[in-house]
């Protein structure tokens, strides 16, 4: 009986996800099976959480669930409705060096899930994120006003967005009891999507599937990314935001390379879960909106497409709006953002630097991961020199000096073991993204040094340069 009442919780949030994506693209069967999978996981944890929310203002108990459920059925309904032709494309044949990365990549999840269940949650995983599902479950699925407004309770940020919180409540309402066992279950599907939209999305900007498979066992290798204090693994909200800012940036680099809308709509689902899945979140909703609205003037597309901004502004502006009215209680772990007390603290600027260089070329972490991002970023920009390459290194770089910055304010009488604690944990929300550097590397060398005499003879003949301005886009089928 358990079994079916979580695959019924799952297949919900699949269901409403789906559904999102169907009523974003106008050909969903130009997409492979597995990304249609992590894009419906993603847009389908965003809109169940929110939408308990939502509805949670005005319903709770039963009534609050069943509209949840039925939200979730009628999305697809209103997909196939709006005449969407779903299906899904056949996987091309895999030579035999794919089969091999691919297998390699399936048994890195494997391992990753095994860690997930294996492992406890986490100090955040469990007093920040668990405990808000486990409040609300209690209280009829609905956090009561009095847990934000206890400072006793500031301790578990009542202040935090509640994606991964109210994802988990709804694994605990079709149970019926909150078990901190199968809360667990979404992160590694998290993980499981996050490496497919890698691997998917370096595809369609190489045009070789291979390069994305490199990619992804590269995340992999990655000690922060799988077992870390922090890590995919516990429970924390930091790898399921990188997974949405790797999609909302991947998919708005796809937009510069096709004249496909779907990408753009892709982009503006994903950035408008952004600032609901962490605080951080917000400061990643800004550089990938400016990303995006630099896309849209860059390609002279109508002003009618820099409303795809406006979702993530009002799930920002909403949420401040619900907490001033609670009068929410928020932990004490930043001064207020202001000139004076940037003026007061400027001193600090130099240790902060020399703590983001540290951790940057700590191997314990990262191995060599961040030297290799380095290299593929020069590399990306003499390469491509067009949009790509500004949305690339802005995306990468500006989170960088931000949340380095942000110490400037913190709260902490030691803001050195501030640091210490939580840079790794920030860093981690463009590591997939700073992934997407790779593949553009591997399939460029391997075109430079590598290249069949009959290649060779054609482009000598059309004069062509030894890359193109725009890269293909892989064909899955």
């Amino acid at each position: 009986m358990r079994t079916l009442q979580i695959l019924a919780a799952l297949s919900t949030i699949f269901a409403a996800g789906f559904g999102t994506f169907g009523l974003m693209v106008r050909d969903p069967r130009r997409f492979h099976i597995a990304e249609q999978f992590s894009i419906s996981w993603l847009c389908g944890a965003g809109v169940v959480s929110l939408s308990i929310w939502l509805f949670g203002l005005f319903l709770n108990h039963e009534a609050l669930f069943v509209a949840v459920n039925v939200l979730c059925v009628a999305l697809p309904l209103a997909a196939w409705k709006a005449g969407r032709s779903f299906g899904f494309r056949s996987p091309r044949r895999l030579n035999p060096f794919e089969w091999i990365l691919l297998l390699i990549v399936v048994g890195d999840v494997l391992i990753v899930g095994y860690l997930a269940f294996a492992h406890t949650l986490g100090w955040d995983g469990l007093l920040v994120w668990e405990i808000k599902a486990r409040y609300a479950f209690e209280n009829s699925g609905v956090l009561p006003n009095a847990y934000f407004q206890d400072a006793g309770r500031a301790f578990s940020h009542p202040e935090y967005p509640l994606a991964i919180p109210y994802a988990e409540l709804w694994i605990y309402l079709w149970l019926g009891e909150s078990t901190q066992f199968w809360a667990k279950l979404i992160f590694p599907i998290f993980y499981l999507s996050g490496v497919i939209l890698l691997v998917a999305i370096s595809a369609r900007l190489t045009g070789k599937l291979w390069t994305g498979l490199v990619a992804a066992i590269v995340l992999s290798l990655i000690p922060q990314i799988t077992v870390q204090p922090g890590s995919a693994v516990v429970g924390y909200a930091d790898f399921p935001l990188s997974v949405f800012y790797l999609a909302a940036c991947g998919y708005l680099l796809c937009a510069t390379t096709s004249d496909h809308a779907d990408f753009l709509r892709i982009f503006a689902a994903c950035l408008a879960c952004l600032p609901w899945l962490k605080r951080e979140g917000a400061i990643l909703w800004v550089i990938a909106a400016g990303c995006g609205a630099f896309a849209i003037w860059h390609a002279k597309k109508s002003p009618k497409w820099f409303g795809i901004l406006l979702p993530g502004l009002c799930v920002i502006v909403g949420w401040r709006i619900y907490l001033q009215q609670l009068q929410a209680t928020t932990a004490a772990d930043f001064a207020p953002v202001n000139f004076a007390t940037l003026s007061a603290n400027i001193h600090r600027l130099v240790p902060i630097l020399s703590a983001l260089a540290a951790e940057l070329t700590n191997t314990d972490n990262w191995g060599l991961f961040w030297f290799i991002a380095a290299v593929a970023a020069v590399y990306v920009v003499r390469q491509y020199r067009d949009a790509r390459s500004v949305i690339f290194v802005t995306a990468v770089t500006v989170p960088l000096t931000l949340y380095a910055l942000i110490y400037l304010f913190s709260g902490w009488t030691d803001y050195q073991r501030h640091l210490e604690l939580s840079l790794c944990r920030l860093l981690m929300h463009i590591t997939p993204f700073a992934c997407l550097g790779l593949p553009a590397v591997l399939a460029s060398l391997r075109q430079k040094f590598y290249r069949s005499p009959q290649e060779t003879q054609v482009r000598i003949a059309a004069c062509e340069e030894p890359y193109p301005e725009r890269t293909p886009e892989i064909d899955f089928a």
